[in-house]
């Protein structure tokens, strides 16, 4: 969470971080323009697992959920996360579904990104749609209107594009100047 905050903010843009705890009221109180869930190696089922105020999907702010972050958006919208047959970490090639979305603009089909996760979606929440996946992620990416969840970490160095893909849900999707 600090390395994403900190890429934001490397776009000139002010970011802060907020507790997981944070309701939709001082969400509202707040009014960002857009938000990112992260997380970490955890699953969503653990007992101890961070999880949201489900109202702060109805507040209509963009939301970038990456990993952990996706995972939490799939399974509180309804879909279904289980655990990977095998951990994956390490590079993995993007295969871009849906080229006209705003998320992709100047990244290139098939470009390095970097997964790290032990869990995976197994199916999708309702009125989401795939719109990138791997070789062994069927979907990377997912989006339903102005919620968009990657499976892998654009704020990392490895992602080749990542920064793009921030760099497009901050400035085409949250609109910030």
């Amino acid at each position: 969470n600090q390395l994403i905050a900190r890429r934001i903010r490397e776009f000139g843009v002010f970011s802060e971080l907020k507790s997981h705890k944070i309701t939709a009221d001082e969400v509202r109180a707040i009014n960002p323009i857009g938000i990112v869930l992260s997380g970490g190696p955890n699953s969503v089922y653990a007992e101890d697992a961070f999880g949201i105020d489900e109202e702060i999907f109805e507040l209509g702010i963009p939301i970038l959920g990456i990993c952990y972050g996706m995972q939490l958006i799939a399974h509180l919208n309804g879909g279904s996360v289980e655990r990977a047959e095998t951990k994956e970490f390490g590079k993995a090639s993007l295969e871009i579904l849906d080229e006209k979305n705003p998320l992709f603009k100047n990244v290139k089909q098939n470009s390095q990104i970097w997964m790290s996760h032990g869990d995976h979606i197994t199916k999708l929440p309702e009125g989401f749609r795939e719109i990138a996946r791997t070789s062994s992620c069927s979907a990377a990416i997912m989006n339903d209107n102005n919620i968009y969840a990657l499976q892998f970490h654009p704020e990392v160095s490895h992602s080749i594009f990542g920064k793009e893909i921030l760099e497009n849900f901050i400035f085409k999707i949250c609109k910030c100047e």
